[in-house]
């Protein structure tokens, strides 16, 4: 009773247009009267307090200024031509490029939004004037955008990291992405490739040139540094998540601004805006769930859900199945840092209790919620997708729907075999 009133008030709110953070906070505050009338309401201020206090929401800040800075500094152009170079011979070179151009900037940017917009302005209107069909291009970008949340740096993983607690480390979660990243983009052009032999898309292609490999590996070189600077110093300990979030801060700062000369005054304060009102949104979000959390421990709703799902399940890889299931559908209608808000308390003692690693739990849990993105009913990057190719939503679904089961049976092979998503952090993090 106590979790159906707690969810069905904030599912009200939310749906009349609370901000989540207001709804979270007065739905555990109605809660509180309502189960709790002892303990003193003090006790929401202290949990949002406490929720915020970890060094994981400090290098979300961070990677979020530093994904703003490189998307206005001159980094995207620089990406989509080094990529063009060396795979523009290819028949259908574009949509190869697009899902490598989204490889790319997701290890700089860590946003599957920020990469649909950044990639899409971009490649879409060119593969249009190729004779691609608008809604395949959307769909295309849409999906390979979802790279961006699994490798690293990912916004998700650190969110996750935040919720999950002890044990969970943002390196942890990073270096678990990068194998099953490019197992996505692997995918991607496997489907992409079977599509345009059927479809007869994209026969076009340019004359191969090393001296154009040459220059735009030369313009790129300091763009393709960032992640491999980033990805080096948490590997080998020279700094934690949260410093390498300052380091690309101002290794960002300085190639838009003294390299690319890009990063002009005005360029920098979007930048500054945008990742304001990114991070104090999130933080705001992950600071409420702490509340949530503490109303779902003191009201042993995690062990009622825990007892179910033991009731049900006889081994971990069923649990895990069962949970993503629910994962899927709550991922279809919610906002995937909303959703792990919500989840990330309730399911983390199941994970536990089957002796669940948590790290391969974060990853298959956060490629679920990254699916639901490119799933109707929301669909949110359904609709950013079709904006920019300016096409119906429909047709882009249509055309989302090979992507859409390659990526969830690609999800379910995740699930059955941890050793995707632990063996980096295993070897890496002894």
């Amino acid at each position: 009773m106590s979790f159906i009133v707690l969810l069905g008030v904030m599912f009200v709110l939310t749906v009349l247009g609370l901000p989540l953070f207001y709804s979270i906070i007065f739905a555990s505050i109605v809660t509180l009267f309502w189960f709790l009338p002892y303990v003193p309401v003090t006790i929401v201020a202290q949990q949002v307090m406490q929720g915020l206090d970890t060094n994981a929401l400090q290098a979300l800040a961070f990677f979020f200024l530093a994904g703003e800075l490189m998307s206005v500094g001159g980094i995207t152009s620089r990406i989509i031509r080094f990529v063009t170079s060396i795979i523009g011979r290819w028949k259908g070179s574009l949509a190869y490029i697009n899902i490598f151009s989204s490889l790319f900037f997701g290890s700089i940017s860590g946003s599957a939004v920020a990469s649909t917009a950044a990639i899409g302005s971009s490649l879409i209107p060119a593969m249009k004037k190729s004779g691609y069909p608008a809604p395949f291009a959307a769909a295309l970008t849409q999906s390979a955008s979802i790279i961006g949340p699994i490798i690293p740096p990912s916004v998700p993983m650190i969110v996750f990291a935040a919720l999950a607690g002890a044990g969970v480390s943002v390196g942890k979660m990073f270096m678990s992405g990068i194998i099953p990243g490019l197992m996505i983009a692997l995918t991607l052009i496997l489907v992409t490739f079977v599509l345009s032999k059927i479809y007869k898309y994209g026969n076009q292609a340019t004359e191969f040139k090393w001296s154009e490999v040459k220059d735009s590996a030369k313009d790129a070189i300091w763009a393709l540094l960032c992640p491999i600077i980033i990805l080096y110093g948490i590997i080998s300990g020279i700094f934690t998540a949260t410093e390498a979030g300052a380091v690309s801060v101002v290794y960002a700062y300085l190639v838009g601004t003294f390299v690319y000369k890009e990063l002009s005054f005005e360029r920098l304060k979007k930048a500054l805006i945008s990742s304001l009102k990114g991070t104090i949104t999130v933080m705001l979000i992950v600071g409420a769930s702490s509340i949530f959390a503490w109303m779902i421990a003191r009201l042993q709703i995690s062990h009622q859900v825990a007892s179910w799902v033991a009731s049900v399940c006889d081994s971990p890889l069923e649990a895990l199945l069962l949970i993503n299931l629910i994962v899927l559908f709550i991922g279809m209608v919610m906002d995937p840092t909303a959703a792990l808000t919500i989840l990330v308390p309730v399911f983390m003692p199941i994970v536990n209790q089957f002796g669940i690693d948590p790290i391969h739990f974060g990853l298959v849990v956060i490629l679920n919620l990254m699916i639901g993105l490119v799933t109707p009913p929301v669909g949110y990057l359904i609709f950013l997708s079709a904006n920019i190719a300016e096409c119906e939503p429909i047709k882009v679904l249509k055309e989302s729907i090979p992507y859409l089961l390659s990526l969830l049976g690609l999800l379910i092979l995740l699930i059955m075999v941890p050793e995707f998503s632990t063996f980096l952090p295993n070897l890496l993090f002894q």
